[in-house]
């Protein structure tokens, strides 16, 4: 995934995220992962995701993975 694409997928994140009034240490402790710091990094595009994560953040947000990555 290019940087434009990870950039795309966390402005998708961070909508989601806002959409559902939660902060990025919720999503964190949600997704077992307990970072603010790594949900603010893949919001900016800056940390590469896994398709584990992404399944994480789609179950938290009651989503498709399809739903966070079609932009």
């Amino acid at each position: 995934m290019g940087i434009g694409q990870r950039k795309l997928l966390g402005r998708r994140i961070r909508s989601l995220r806002e959409e559902r009034g939660l902060t990025q240490a919720q999503v964190a402790a949600m997704i077992g992962n307990g970072s603010k710091q790594y949900i603010s990094a893949m919001e900016r595009g800056d940390k590469n995701v896994t398709i584990d994560v992404l399944c994480r953040i789609a179950t938290a947000f009651g989503v498709d993975v399809r739903d966070l990555i079609e932009f």
